[in-house]
């Protein structure tokens, strides 16, 4: 008991001790931060590869666009709102002011 004791009251073990809490909790880059910061990095990585993967949906649509004169005309008439000769063209807009509770 008082070898126990004795290393509680050693004065490098209450400093070493000290440093760890400083370090831990009161340190710019303390462990709370550092958690917020790897939680923000996984967020962000996510993120990427969410845009990375629109990026190469994007891609695809567009070199079918390119190559295909079919595709051309359903992304004109969807996106452009685009009509041949004679057709009639109805748009249904949404009104979302007007939704019942």
């Amino acid at each position: 008991m008082k070898n126990i004791l004795k290393i509680f009251t050693n004065k490098y073990f209450i400093t070493a001790i000290l440093f760890l809490l400083l370090m831990v909790f009161f340190d710019q880059n303390d462990w709370f931060t550092q958690h917020a910061r790897v939680k923000e990095l996984e967020e962000t990585q996510s993120k990427i590869d969410h845009l990375n993967n629109e990026i190469g949906r994007m891609d695809k649509e567009l070199n079918d666009i390119n190559t295909n004169n079919a595709k051309t005309e359903q992304y004109a008439r969807e996106k452009y709102h685009e009509k041949r000769d004679g057709e009639d063209l109805y748009l249904i807009i949404h009104d979302s002011a007007k939704t019942v509770k």
